[in-house]
């Protein structure tokens, strides 16, 4: 019979299951940013699909409704649209969101949307 080693096995499960736990909520915390920095991604490019037939307003509009649905601190001013002579337009849009781990603890992730497109054939 060994000695001193019979509540170890025990020690060491609660271990790797605090572990698991702590890792498992930073991810429940950490994935959505960057899911909404892909739906971003997708609307911006859903909405310039229809420049040709729709203002800067529009969808610049568009973009933030999406925003606003995800409720990302982008306002109007944050979306950069322009129109390029070749036809080709840009969109940028940068935004912070900030994932509350609690105890105080916040990390800032930074966003930098970036979209271009092709020239319009003629």
């Amino acid at each position: 019979m060994l000695c001193g080693n019979e509540g170890g096995s025990k020690v060491t499960v609660l271990l790797y299951l605090f572990v698991t736990i702590v890792l498992v909520y930073a991810g429940i915390k950490t994935i959505p940013p960057y899911m909404h920095y892909y739906a971003m991604d997708d609307e911006v490019g859903q909405q310039l699909q229809t420049s040709s037939i729709n203002s800067d307003n529009v969808i610049t509009d568009g973009i933030l409704k999406k925003a606003q649905e995800l409720e990302l601190p982008v306002t109007k001013d944050d979306i950069k649209l322009v129109r390029k002579e070749d036809g080709s337009i840009s969109v940028d849009i940068q935004w912070v969101e900030v994932a509350d781990y609690g105890y105080g603890f916040k990390r800032e992730f930074p966003f930098e949307l970036s979209t271009n497109t092709k020239k319009l054939k003629e």
